[in-house]
């Protein structure tokens, strides 16, 4: 055995200490990558001042509605989405799941998106999804909220990152964040009655608290 193929070897014992991320396949870690769409600076960021810049292109895996509590933001309706970053996306670690979280005013423009492509007959999940970030200013408030927009893969790198993301799926991985268990509740499925009432009851128990 030579010594460079010797070394190799060794390095090899090396991969169970931290995993390896697989060849030619979605990576699912065994925390999702944390991105944060900073609505205050316009801005991905995995911490309150590491940014990685004002737009990226993503595959959805999967979509779902919460309420309660995340950050600073209390009793909110929140949009939980997993994600990987698209072939020519460089700020995000290539194929590797990812999870972000929107509310209010970005959560809206994405259903008014995903609404748009269904009624023309897309999947939505086969295509490509640009993030980036509107500026508003309403009376002393300045912020961003998350403009979404979609288009069809385009290339042979896009073309089989779907297959990539297809044959992911088909192996029915568990896509969860068990941070978000201890303040928030999954509203998948409930009516708009039901949601309605849980923000109410929450409306109410704030008050109360106010009040104590």
């Amino acid at each position: 055995m030579t010594t460079k193929t010797k070394a190799a070897a060794d390095l090899s014992a090396l991969d169970n200490i931290f995993g390896t991320k697989p060849k030619d396949a979605i990576f699912l870690p065994s925390q999702p990558y944390q991105v944060r769409f900073n609505c205050k600076a316009g801005q991905l960021a995995i911490s309150e001042d590491d940014f990685l810049g004002k737009e990226a292109e993503i595959s959805v895996l999967k979509v779902s509605r919460w309420f309660g509590d995340l950050g600073k933001t209390r009793n909110a309706e929140w949009l939980q989405l997993f994600y990987v970053p698209a072939p020519g996306c460089d700020i995000l670690p290539s194929n590797t799941v990812c999870i972000s979280y929107v509310k209010t005013r970005s959560l809206s423009q994405f259903q008014q998106v995903i609404t748009r492509l269904l009624s023309e007959g897309q999947n939505p999940a086969t295509g490509v999804f640009k993030v980036s970030f509107v500026h508003h200013v309403n009376g002393e408030r300045d912020y961003y909220s998350v403009k979404w927009e979609w288009r069809d893969r385009d290339g042979d790198a896009e073309a089989q990152q779907l297959e990539q993301v297809v044959g992911f799926m088909q192996g029915s991985p568990i896509l969860a964040n068990p941070r978000a268990a201890a303040g928030m509740v999954c509203i998948d499925g409930l009516t708009q009655e039901e949601i309605a009432m849980l923000m109410e009851n929450a409306r109410l128990e704030r008050k109360a608290l106010a009040e104590a």
